[in-house]
């Protein structure tokens, strides 16, 4: 047990780290966060309009029960555009707030203890070094995908936001795989998986 929580840690702490380094650091995520053109206007519009912290999509289908008419109508919209997607919070927030980056690095400490438990338990945790790091590669690899590649398909978003946020998380699990697999390891005192 102290292997998986000092793997999580050690994991934990390296993904804080990196997230820090790219997106306050690195230009991984600069160009992708584009700036509204005349912010002020369009921020005082969605104001007068929308009163409720929420996901916003426009133009927002009229559902699967509408009539054809409105649902020809909704599909001329979506083909004419525009079309978007809105994360809108009519109160505000302090952009750093020490609540929000404590609750990160605990978001950071569950999913590097997730991790920590599969590798215990797969038989990559038997294997070399380097194939403990693949491991952990491999579940940045399956989070991009299953997670950005799925909203960039689903959601429309943008190539250039959707590669950095892949690149981010592999990179990311690559390097915490780094302080993990240092760690875990069969014949570390860890459960792992025993061929069937």
């Amino acid at each position: 047990m102290k292997k998986t929580i000092l793997g999580s840690l050690i994991g934990a702490v390296i993904l804080f780290v990196w997230s820090f380094l790219a997106w306050v650091v690195l230009p991984l995520h600069t160009s992708t966060m584009r700036a509204i053109p005349n912010e002020g206007v369009v921020a005082n519009v969605l104001s007068q309009n929308i009163t409720q912290r929420g996901v916003y999509l426009f133009p927002h289908s009229p559902g699967m029960s509408a009539d054809k008419a409105a649902q020809d109508a909704w599909v001329e919209r979506m083909k004419r555009g525009p079309n978007g997607l809105v994360i809108f919070d009519p109160a505000g927030m302090d952009p750093m707030m020490p609540g929000q980056m404590g609750v990160g690095f605990l978001l950071d400490i569950v999913s590097a203890f997730f991790v920590v438990w599969l590798l215990s338990r797969s038989t990559a945790a038997a294997g070399s070094y380097l194939s403990r790091v693949t491991y952990c590669g491999m579940i940045g690899i399956f989070v991009a995908v299953f997670v950005h590649l799925v909203n960039w398909n689903w959601m429309g978003m943008p190539g250039d936001y959707t590669s950095a946020q892949i690149i981010d998380v592999i990179v990311g699990w690559i390097l915490a795989g780094l302080g993990i697999a240092a760690v875990v390891k069969s014949g570390s005192g860890e459960p792992s998986a025993k061929p069937a």
